[in-house]
């Protein structure tokens, strides 16, 4: 049997002590969070999704640079914020400038949140159909952390062997720094314990280029 508070509190676990008698565990106290996360996020980004799973056109062989890095960065910025939504992009003077050495800043618009991604050509070989370019894209400094990612993506990894599931309350839409800590936590009861009581696990929510990522907290 178990029994669980609510709030701030304990969790008690009887087990059978080998000798026909019981013995009662306890967990230490913990403060339960606000918001219990007890359902998949049906617009969830998954980790390891394809193109096509985030509403993009599959990329194209024949693409031009241009066209080539602003489905890069539309997909880039999708796995950012891991929550599907329509997207756009442009680069300034309308195209990625082919040339060594040059920066060309592409932007990507979200929500009506504008994130822009620096594209650098590092080098250029070639001339005509069997030209080759080679270029790196960096993200921007913020990207977009939604409280929809966060809760989808902790279900999605803990639901199979959590009992419970809570988070701080956090903002529907809010800019965020890249690796940075959030300053927001999630917690779960965790079951798969290998005979031992069940344990609540706290996690601090990180945010990176591939979106929400959860730290436990020693």
């Amino acid at each position: 049997m178990c029994l669980a508070t609510v709030g701030i509190g304990i969790a008690v676990w009887s087990d059978s002590d080998g000798d026909g008698g019981t013995s009662t565990r306890a967990m230490p106290t913990i403060r339960k969070l606000p918001v219990v996360v007890d359902a998949e996020e049906p617009e969830l980004i998954g980790i390891g999704s394809e193109r096509a799973e985030m509403g993009l056109p599959p990329a194209s062989g024949d693409a031009s640079l241009t066209e080539r890095v602003l489905g890069e960065i539309q997909e880039k910025t999708l796995v950012m914020t891991r929550i599907h939504s329509k997207v756009s992009a442009g680069c300034e003077g309308g195209q990625v400038t082919p040339k060594a050495g040059h920066k060309t800043l592409c932007t990507v618009t979200y929500q009506d949140t504008k994130l822009t991604w620096d594209v650098w050509v590092s080098d250029i070989s070639g001339s005509g159909p069997s030209q080759f370019i080679w270029y790196d894209v960096y993200p921007p400094d913020s990207g977009v952390l939604l409280a929809k990612a966060v809760y989808g993506l902790f279900w999605e990894q803990h639901h199979k062997t959590a009992k419970e599931m809570r988070c701080d309350r956090i903002p529907a839409f809010k800019k965020a720094k890249l690796g940075d800590d959030t300053g927001y936590e999630c917690q779960y009861l965790d079951m798969d314990t290998d005979g031992d009581a069940p344990r609540w696990v706290r996690e601090k929510v990180l945010f990176d280029t591939g979106g929400p990522v959860f730290q436990e907290i020693e």
